[in-house]
């Protein structure tokens, strides 16, 4: 499985593979990771050097890292794939898609809202996790694909933007 990672302004591909091997843009690296408190504190091992990582928060996603503080922001390729990859600024319509199959718990904008980017735009439940769906750009809500409560398919669109 393929990651986008951005830690603060940085932006850093993360590859693991089916055999627990993991790269970082290209590169392999020896990781290990262990979960020390269940949802929230990490310790991580990356070429022999260890770090300490604790979950901050959700929205958005912060992390401390060695004592540190990061925002996080973690796409994954069935996501990108699903949305067709990152929309650029002022590239029309943007379709959110749900990147797996699961429960759509709820919807957090209606048709003519006004959203910002990074603005919730709809919860997924899939394998007992919740996600939540962002709006990749700023623009205004042209139509809502599926309504709360309803199981979707992976890539059925749930909500449409249309850039401003």
């Amino acid at each position: 499985m393929r990651y986008e990672v951005t830690l603060d302004e940085r932006l850093v591909r993360v590859e693991l593979t089916p055999d627990g091997r993991f790269t970082i843009d290209d590169r392999a690296v020896a990781a290990e990771v262990r979960e020390i408190v269940r949802g929230w504190l990490w310790s991580v091992t990356l070429d022999g050097e260890s770090h300490e990582v604790t979950l901050l928060g959700h929205d958005p996603m912060r992390v401390d890292v060695n004592g540190t503080e990061v925002r996080v922001a973690v796409v994954d390729e069935r996501a990108a794939r699903a949305r067709g990859g990152a929309p650029r600024a002022g590239s029309g319509r943007v379709e959110i898609r749900a990147p797996m199959p699961g429960l759509l718990k709820a919807i957090h904008v209606k048709e003519g809202d006004a959203v910002a980017k990074d603005a919730p735009l709809a919860t997924l439940e899939a394998m007992k996790m919740e996600n939540e769906l962002r709006a990749p750009a700023a623009g205004r809500v042209t139509k809502i694909g599926a309504s709360a409560g309803t199981k979707v398919e992976g890539g059925s669109v749930l909500v449409v933007i249309a850039s401003e």
